[in-house]
């Protein structure tokens, strides 16, 4: 026996994860890591721990790899870790719990109606009690629990494990509103609005301002009376300055060169001959007119408000030129004088004017559109969302604006398949207020903060409304058939060609996010009691039957970017870390838990990307007619509460006006890979055998031509089969594996750093096949 095993292992090269041993858990981190190599130093090794790549804190040799626990213990997080080894074409994992925190709560039901909440506390280490606002909860011998609850806006369990730990568990009412979103508009973001607000000044037609300017007295001095009309206004070469204050103010100064204002004087003279009435025409020209002001921000009422504060006038060398006067000595001067005397008030008010005419409405339309209101948000499958975002306050620092905004997301007509849940997982803490630079000393137009409370909350109504629940056949994945799942699937089972094949996922409870400090990740996306059900049907049923079904939680590493449209955009590109917690498999058909297992490794790859498009639900604050650019984003809040964003604000008519990127695909590489597929006899006997899968594992290099290298580097996006695009980010190359049998299309597409799209995307086609 012992021959044979050697042998069998000799045979089918691996990587043997040692240390930490896989399902462990302890109240320390590792004190080492071992990997022991079957085959010699694998030319494809890569060690992964959770987020991190840590290959060169090992030290390999021919038959293993160590590193020790002080290496890595930066790389360890509380809860549940994965170690990844990528070798020989293959990946081992082991899923090790470092217990730092108390039970975790599943909550699988709620009756709002007979007030009951159900679900069960699972922890390694054990549990020791659990409460539920402060009340004890009675526990079976499964540690599932139901109880009755109060209808309060935060429910709150409590839960002590076997270590002691102890842990709280807070869900927020559906109906709850968070300040959650903190907006920065720095002063590269203002800068934007100068070359527009010139602009419009240039070409504006200011006779309505002028035809609203009432007649000023110029003199009512017994034997005079005479008064000014403006009848024309003209300015050059505009130059307009807008600086944020650190008093909720923002500094706007407006100059002008050769400016030059047409009246019409009128009036009346006494004479011994009696009232002489009298007119005449004159233009007032002066070298340079500055006129600056304060505009105030403040929430009014929910929303932005904008004032003025301080008007200033300042001018230098006027000159007027009358068409015509009356002879009588001296009365030019008075005239002028009397002129020059009544220019500050005109030029404030024609100042004043211009401000809430033509400069104050754009720069509210740039401003104000940070707030969001959308009663009703369709989704592809026709389900409904509302968002609201809106300002309780503002600030000022740092030569910039902050706006927090209070948030509620949620279902307004959620169907009545869902599961009741008591609400999303909420936190404490406050969401921090950006600076002007990013923690890398990066200076950014415009940035928001986000709570880990606004993202669950959007997460549990997107949930609630039925984005999560998912059905799985050929319409959906192509490959989804009994030739697609050949990868796993022994030949001579009883699923055949001519049947077919469906899959539903009902999830008892939403998705969430933790947010974890790390390299090219912001956290992990999780989601727990998820239900899979493998249907098949046979002609000479006439009906699809079920097969087997299995519930299961999952943990996966996300990234972020920002979407063309303003949201949140949830990128998961990496392999996610499944748990089975029950299986029924008493189904028509006999099936082994290789085939189970399998069912999941390779559709939750697939699935997993389309899920994280349709999550497009959390909003971002938006700047009128901008686009933003994320350049950086980074975990924040003193307990990691929050994921802040940060970019460059891309005006949409320099986007519209910026040339088209091309991708280039430089080189596919694809391998062949070793899968053991189980099989299963009318007895239950279960084997196994190994077999080949072509094209298995597949390595797409891309390159692009930019057309605005200036303004930076290309991103590249890709959706395998149709199915959900990934995130926008700066890569080189793409590597697919987990790939379902049958004919493959990847779409590969390039975007500028001015946000171009790329219009007519390569396709890269291969097959895979089972040998």
């Amino acid at each position: 026996m012992f021959l044979v095993m050697v042998m069998g292992l000799a045979a089918c090269d691996q990587a043997n994860i040692i240390n930490p041993a896989n399902n462990s858990t302890s109240p320390t981190k590792p004190d080492i890591y071992e990997i022991v190599f079957s085959n010699g130093i694998p030319a494809d090794l890569a060690i992964q721990l959770n987020v991190a790549d840590v290959t060169t804190k090992f030290d390999v040799t021919e038959t293993g790899a160590t590193a020790s626990g002080d290496q890595l213990a930066d790389n360890v997080f509380p809860g549940r870790n994965t170690l990844r080894v990528t070798a020989y074409n293959k990946v081992t994992q082991a899923i090790f719990e470092y217990d730092t925190s108390g039970p975790k709560i599943h909550i699988l039901d709620v009756d709002r109606n007979t007030m009951t909440v159900s679900g069960y506390v699972a922890d390694s280490g054990g549990i020791e009690s659990v409460s539920l606002d402060g009340s004890p909860v009675a526990l079976e011998s499964d540690n599932s629990f139901s109880v009755a609850f109060i209808n309060k806006p935060f429910n709150l369990f409590t839960a002590i494990d076997g270590y002691g730990h102890e842990s709280s568990t807070e869900f927020a009412r559906k109906d709850q509103e968070f300040n959650g979103i903190a907006a920065r508009l720095n002063q590269g973001g203002l800068d934007f609005l100068v070359s527009a607000l010139e602009q419009e000044l240039a070409k504006a037609d200011f006779q309505e301002i002028v035809g609203g300017l009432a007649p000023v007295t110029l003199l009512d001095a017994g034997l005079f009376d005479l008064n000014m009309r403006v009848t024309r206004l003209n300015l050059d070469n505009i130059d307009i300055g807008l600086n944020v204050l650190d008093n909720e103010k923002i500094d706007t100064e407006l100059s002008t060169d050769n400016f030059e204002l047409g009246v019409s004087i009128g009036g009346s003279i006494w004479t011994i001959l009696g009232r002489i009435p009298w007119e005449t025409g004159a233009i007032i020209q002066m070298d340079r007119l500055d006129v600056g002001t304060n505009l105030l921000l403040d929430i009014l009422n929910s929303d932005l408000d904008i004032d003025l504060s301080n008007t200033v006038v300042d001018h230098s060398r006027i000159n007027i030129d009358l068409d015509s006067t009356p002879g009588i000595l001296n009365f030019i001067d008075r005239i002028t004088s009397s002129i020059i005397s009544a220019i500050a008030p005109i030029f404030e008010r024609i100042f004043i004017d211009l401000l809430e005419q033509i400069i104050i409405p754009i720069v509210s339309d740039f401003v104000k559109d940070i707030p969001i209101k959308l009663q009703l948000i369709t989704l592809d499958d026709g389900e409904e969302l509302n968002i609201k975002a809106l300002p309780t306050f503002l600030d000022s620092f740092g030569n910039g604006i902050s706006v927090d905004l209070g948030t509620r997301i949620w279902a307004p007509n959620p169907p009545a398949n869902i599961p009741g849940a008591l609400g999303s997982l909420h936190r404490g803490g406050d969401t921090p207020s950006l600076g002007a630079k990013t923690p890398a000393g990066t200076p950014f137009d415009f940035g928001a903060s986000i709570s880990d409370n606004v993202i669950n909350q959007a997460l549990f109504a997107a949930h609630e409304a039925g984005v999560t629940t998912m059905n799985i056949n050929p319409g959906t994945y192509a490959n989804a058939t009994p030739k697609g799942i050949a990868v796993y699937d022994a030949d001579d089972s009883e699923i055949k060609d001519a049947d077919k094949i469906g899959m539903r996922l009902d999830p008892a409870s939403p998705p969430y996010v933790k947010f974890m400090p790390g390299d090219g990740a912001a956290g992990v996306f999780g989601w727990d009691d998820v239900t899979l059900t493998f249907d098949l049907y046979k002609a000479q049923w006439g009906e699809y039957r079920t097969l087997f079904g299995v519930t299961f939680n999952l943990e996966v590493a996300f990234d972020v970017n920002s979407t063309d449209d303003g949201f949140l955009s949830i990128g998961i590109e990496q392999l996610p870390v499944i748990k089975i917690t029950r299986t029924d498999s008493s189904g028509m058909i006999l099936i082994p838990p290789g085939f189970i297992n399998s069912t999941l490794d390779y559709f939750m790859p697939a699935v997993m990307p389309r899920l994280a498009q349709e999550l497009k639900v959390v909003p971002l604050p938006r700047i009128y007619n901008h686009t933003l650019h994320m350049q950086e984003f980074w975990v924040a809040g003193s307990a990691n509460n929050s994921l802040s964003l940060a970019g460059d604000l891309i005006p949409i008519s320099m986007t519209e006006a910026a040339a088209e990127p091309e991708t280039t695909i430089e080189n596919v590489a694809t391998a062949n890979v070793t899968a053991t597929v189980e099989k299963i006899d009318a007895s239950g006997v279960i084997t196994n055998e190994n077999v080949e899968i072509a094209n298995g594992e597949v390595t797409i290099d891309v390159n692009g031509l930019n057309p605005s290298p200036a303004a930076g580097l290309l991103e590249v996006r890709y959706r395998v089969d149709g199915g959900g695009w990934t995130n926008w980010k700066r890569r080189r190359e793409i590597h697919l594996s987990r790939l379902l049998a049958g004919d493959h299309q990847v779409e590969v597409c390039s975007r500028t750093a001015l946000l171009k799209r790329e219009v007519s995307c390569p396709v890269v086609e291969f097959t895979t096949t089972v040998q």
